[in-house]
């Protein structure tokens, strides 16, 4: 009896064996790479294996495959490797909606239009808003524009609502279905400084002058569920082209919510997000009562919340210590401090993280002086809020950001571009608290970037060429950019867009560096940027981007 047993047993020992062997053996492996994993030890590797989305194992590429010589193999052609980019700031939604904006900058010919055009058809759903802005100033754009007609744009996509716009000349041509969309009909009357062109037979012509323009308003577009879900599929892949495999989503709400949800759920987002609410919107009232929620299916989270405390310096919406040159706009908030404390005190007891918008330096020193008074009281323990939009701080403050465990998150470009207008709105004795990244970083350690897409370029590696050169792009513009020992180092500056937003959203364990049991998300590079001269991120592209260890993007396709 025993002896039966014994053979019934060992054949099912031996199975349990294969299966056990079988399971440790990984999907993928990429090898032949100059894999910079980012780890605390700062390890560089040939190879890593990828299991079930996530790293497995690194190593030497010869014995990687020895060991798993099941596994496919990914060779990647001893190109540079990188954990996958992280935006710190931006919103999926309205990038999604402008991406069938095409800015040019001027009219080249006929055939370029309609090469746009049906592109563009091609690629949105019917319904979607399709615009031609050109804005390059030339006279012969605006006369090439006058010399179409609505006709010509409605054969081309009669079911799509397109309009071309010449900026600077003041002029628009708009197809049937853009001026049925934004609500002008043969009864329009023009604004007052604007014109809505009909022809002799009171017929519109589909073209708009000056005022009349600015008619063509975003607030009159509205999509079907299914058209947003589409936009948003095609936007989330778009920013794979980047690198970008996660962004913390400031302006999300219950509508975007729902509409990632479904995405996920049905296997078409292929980033990360990390939901940041707006302090007194309805989602935010919602999730407050119910708690954070940490992770949806790898993929969402919403844990943070936002408040604005001031505006942009451009416009003088910053809160400055000096005083603008136009008296009328000094010093506004958006927020006052009372409200700003009601927020950190309910965050905190909740578990969310806050994010506080400060551009100008008076800002800065207001919103940290709540924060400490509410740390007094409450004393919050990995509480990681972050002051975002930082242009201006003095230094006093800035040594305060470690004591109080405050993250700064930066904007590169709008700093280099706001430079310019320092001069013609305010002191230029501002300059010496302007763009202070570095100090920023020595003091908090760690230093966050957000490009605010889609408003300003996307593209990390143009952003971190401004933090490492502190120059414009253009060198040959002399512009006296300040404070030029604040730029910060290649390694710092990857940091500021992988290990750094990541941990500021509570995901350090599970991504972020590349190394075993975190997720396969990276990227491989055209040129190793951490060993060559700044101005070679400029000309570097992003050849894959692998999540969850598939490759979702590839430059060759």
């Amino acid at each position: 009896m025993k002896r039966i047993n014994l053979l019934l047993v060992l054949p099912l020992l031996l199975i349990v064996v294969m299966l056990s062997s079988c399971s440790k053996s990984p999907d993928t492996i990429y090898v032949n790479g100059k894999i910079y994993t980012f780890d605390k030890n700062n390890n560089v590797v040939e190879a890593l294996a990828v299991k079930e989305r996530k790293i497995y194992e690194t190593g030497k590429s010869e014995e990687l495959k020895k060991k798993f010589e099941k596994a496919e193999v990914i060779d990647l052609q001893g190109k540079t490797v990188i954990p996958g980019f992280t935006d710190s700031d931006g919103s999926l939604i309205l990038f999604a909606q402008n991406l069938s904006n095409y800015n040019l900058a001027k009219f080249e010919n006929r055939k370029s239009v309609e090469k746009i055009i049906n592109e563009a058809k091609n690629r949105f759903k019917p319904g979607t808003w399709i615009g031609l802005i050109f804005y390059g100033g030339e006279e012969s754009t605006a006369d090439s524009i006058a010399e179409l007609s609505r006709k010509y744009l409605d054969d081309l996509a009669p079911e799509h609502c397109v309009y071309l716009l010449d900026v600077t000349y003041n002029i628009a041509l708009c197809n049937s279905a853009m001026l049925n969309a934004i609500r002008i009909t043969p009864s329009s009357e023009s604004p007052e400084n604007g014109s809505i062109e009909k022809d002799d037979s009171g017929e519109l012509t589909g073209f708009l002058f000056d005022d009349a323009t600015s008619l063509i308003n975003p607030s009159f577009r509205t999509y079907t569920k299914e058209n947003m879900l589409s936009l948003v599929e095609i936007a989330s892949n778009e920013l794979l082209k980047y690198g970008i495999v996660g962004i913390q989503d400031r302006t999300v709400n219950k509508e975007s919510i729902t509409l990632f949800r479904q995405l996920i759920d049905s296997n078409k987002l292929p980033i990360r997000i990390y939901g940041v609410l707006s302090s007194g919107d309805e989602a935010y009232k919602e999730y407050i009562t119910k708690g954070i929620e940490k992770d949806y299916k790898e993929k969402l989270a919403i844990r943070g919340v936002s408040i604005d405390y001031d505006g942009a310096f451009e416009y003088q919406l910053a809160s400055m210590f000096d005083e603008y040159k136009i008296k009328n706009k000094v010093n506004p908030t958006f927020s006052s401090d009372e409200a700003l404390e009601e927020l950190l005190t309910q965050a905190y007891d909740k578990k969310f993280q806050v994010n506080i918008k400060a551009v100008g330096d008076k800002a800065v020193n207001n919103v940290l002086n709540v924060i400490e008074k509410v740390h007094k009281s409450k004393s919050p323990k990995d509480h990681r809020t972050r002051i975002e939009h930082i242009e201006f701080a003095k230094k006093e403050d800035i040594s305060r950001l470690k004591n109080l465990g405050i993250i700064p998150s930066v904007r590169p470009e709008v700093v280099i571009d706001d430079i310019q207008i320092v001069p013609l709105i305010t002191n230029e004795s501002n300059y010496q608290n302007m763009g202070m990244w570095k100090s920023m970083l020595e003091s908090a350690g760690m230093l966050n970037v957000g490009s605010d897409f889609p408003f300003q370029q996307i593209n990390p590696l143009i952003q971190m060429y401004y933090l490492v050169t502190r120059q414009m792009i253009d060198t040959t513009e002399k512009i006296n950019i300040p404070n030029p020992d604040q730029k910060i180092s290649i390694t710092d500056a990857l940091k500021s867009y992988t290990i750094w937003p990541v941990y500021t959203a509570f995901e350090e364990e599970s991504r972020g560096t590349l190394e075993k049991d975190k997720y396969a998300d990276f990227i491989v590079l055209s040129e190793d940027i951490i060993n060559s001269q700044p101005q070679v991120l400029l000309k570097t592209k992003v050849l894959k981007t692998i999540f969850g260890g598939k490759v979702v993007y590839s430059a060759e396709k």
